[in-house]
């Protein structure tokens, strides 16, 4: 092992410097100036690793039959060097997700300590890899890489709406008055589709809402990028003594100083926050107790105010010192996951969370931190944190539920909270409006079971079908488009003017950009913005349409779904389609193959049309192939 320290180095630029979207790595980053957290921890290149996914626990790849607690317990015994002169021993880094799986730990072969008081960067390199290392004790200053900023637009949708989620809400008190529990946490998942490279949007997060648990875990092999901006910590030991802070009670910072001191006095004297921290309190308590020595246990501050970025919270110290025997096993039976995130009594908690919530919460409220040997350690609660898939992030966001709450106020504090998220992705309007758009003949909407099936997805009231009767019943004639954020439905309704002549389409003259987006690019002008000003140009220029395309491939048209027919075949493009109702319907009665349409290849075909649910299916003249 190598040891030498840094003191003209700062690690972000390290980071920043040396990023690959390629490699695995964690980035436990005190990114809040002021607080108590004064270390940030880098590890790139794991040398020894244990995994939970899928109900399979692994020890360096091999299927191991030990918990995965037990596992961790191994990997953290193995005979490693300890780091010298180092104030802190972070010997390994990873993650536990709220249901435990996924999960994962590793040993890292070059790692980095970084002083926030003091400016020193501390370097350990094992010596477990062939990789390169990011520094030397004489390599030159870091020049940090540029990446593009946070790309917008981007659109976000909630597995509840509003009023999901206050009848959530309201079946949680159901809960309450039968006993079930005294103090529960539920959560709402956003769902945010955006061509933001994780790396972009950590670094913007970083600079708009900086935390003391901010973080970066990246996982290539998994497919797992996990950003946060916590504010929570979770529990941390030291020469075997413990802290957990709990947070209950959230309010939105004032504009100024004088509606801030506001906001905080409302926070202060709010007796339903009050009374939840306190039944937390209690709650972890009785979980430390079982890891502590006996008489160690006190509550240094009770519902103190702790200021963020964006946001003022309550938070409560409990102290102990932890049984000289204590194993990560013994550690996650009596305390994860936490109970400021679950609920009082906790395993019932969890059983109604587990009734009332849409989906897993995967890595939100689980924990993410460090460890080691010596059963140091320094977890935080994975809250404000985003999961990429490779393809959208997911973001956890949720409260506490007392019998007093109000469910209006409980849906509200989660915006606030989510706030940060929603000004990186440049996110106006919560949820994102989903729309449909028909024909209506004889005051009939038509194909209205995929119109109901459209808007279901985010409209989730029993009278959707009738509504939408109603609705055509009073165009008799013409076009009724439908669009809706969850709660309300708003209706449009236009003339359908007759085609006349040939339906021309003009080729674009460039490609769009690979985008999650394009099939919500019909939603309104927030989404025309890559593509508007071409189809205006062909419009002027006598076409009524452009097919757009990307990466050599056939997308889409500006109004409606493509189609290529060669025989009686009918192709349409299988990748950045939009869905529509009407092209479901024609495939029905059609043989119709969901495949890519290369542009070289659009010579081949014997005709062409574009398809919605306002015109059906329209004969169409492609220039320029």
């Amino acid at each position: 092992m190598k040891t030498f320290k840094r003191a003209d180095i700062n690690i972000w630029d390290l980071f920043m410097a040396n990023y690959s979207p390629e490699e695995s790595l964690v980035f436990l980053h005190t990114s809040q100036s002021g607080t108590a957290e004064r270390y940030s921890i880098l590890g790139h290149l794991p040398y020894a690793t244990v995994t939970q996914k899928q109900g399979v626990v692994r020890y360096n790849g091999v299927i191991t039959a030990q918990s995965f607690p037990e596992a961790v317990d191994a990997l953290r015994t193995q005979d490693d060097p300890q780091l010298p002169d180092w104030p802190i021993q972070p010997e390994i880094l990873g993650f536990v997700s709220y249901e435990e799986d996924p999960a994962r730990f590793s040993r890292y072969d070059e790692l980095f300590l970084y002083d926030h008081d003091a400016k020193t960067l501390d370097v350990a390199q094992f010596g477990h890899t062939t990789a390169d290392y990011w520094l030397t004790p004489t390599s030159s200053l870091p020049v940090p890489q540029k990446v593009p900023a946070v790309s917008q637009p981007a659109a976000i949708f909630m597995d509840q709406t509003r009023q999901n989620y206050m009848a959530s809400v309201a079946k949680m008190r159901e809960h309450m008055a039968a006993g079930d529990l005294y103090v529960g946490n539920l959560t709402q998942q956003f769902d945010i589709l955006s061509d933001a490279q994780p790396i972009s949007v950590f670094q913007a997060l970083v600079a708009s809402n900086p935390a003391p648990f901010a973080s970066f875990l990246q996982y290539p092999d998994w497919q797992i990028t996990q950003i946060s901006s916590s504010v929570e910590r979770f529990v941390a030991i030291q020469d075997r003594q413990l802290i957990t802070k709990p947070i209950k009670g959230t309010i939105a910072r004032g504009r100024d100083a004088q509606t801030d001191a506001q906001q905080k006095a409302q926070l202060i004297n709010n007796p339903k926050d009050t009374a939840e921290l306190l039944m937390v309190t209690d709650l972890l308590r009785n979980d430390v107790a079982r890891i502590s020595e006996p008489l160690t246990i006190m509550v240094d501050k009770f519902a103190a105010v702790e200021t963020f970025a964006h946001v003022h919270q309550l938070v409560t110290t409990i102290k102990s010192q932890v049984k000289s025997d204590l194993t990560f096993a013994e550690f996650m039976t009596a305390m994860f996951p936490g109970g400021s995130i679950t609920g009082t009594p906790k395993r019932s908690a969890q059983a109604v969370i587990a009734e009332l919530e849409k989906r897993p919460r995967g890595i939100y409220t689980g924990m993410q931190g460090w460890l080691n040997q010596a059963m140091d350690l320094d977890m935080n609660i994975a809250i404000r944190t985003l999961a990429y898939d490779g393809h959208h992030y997911q973001l956890g966001v949720g409260g506490g539920v007392t019998y007093e709450s109000d469910a209006a106020a409980e849906f509200d504090e989660i915006l606030v909270k989510a706030q940060p998220f929603l000004n990186v992705f440049g996110i106006d309007t919560v949820p994102t409006p989903i729309f449909t758009t028909g024909q209506v003949k004889n005051g009939q909407l038509l194909n209205l079971s995929a119109h109901v099936q459209r808007l279901e997805k985010q409209y989730q009231h029993a009278d959707l079908t009738a509504q939408l009767q109603i609705f055509a019943s009073q165009v008799e004639n013409g076009v009724l488009r439908v669009s809706t954020d969850g709660d309300a439905l708003t209706v449009a309704t236009r003339e359908l003017p007759p085609l006349t002549g040939a339906y021309r389409v003009k080729l674009a003259d460039q490609p769009l950009p690979p985008s999650v987006l394009t099939q919500y690019k019909l939603s309104g002008p927030t989404f025309q913005k890559a593509f508007h000003e071409e189809v205006g140009r062909a419009k002027a220029a006598g076409y009524q349409d452009v097919l757009f395309h990307t990466n050599g491939l056939v997308t889409e048209l500006a109004i409606g779904n493509f189609l290529a027919r060669r025989g009686t075949t009918y192709y349409t493009p299988a990748k950045q389609a939009l869905p529509g109702t009407y092209l479901a319907q024609f495939a029905e009665s059609h043989e119709v193959v969901w495949q890519d349409i290369p542009l070289t290849e659009l010579k081949s075909f014997d005709a062409f049309y574009m398809t919605n649910a306002v015109r059906g299916l329209v004969p169409i003249v492609l220039d320029d192939i």
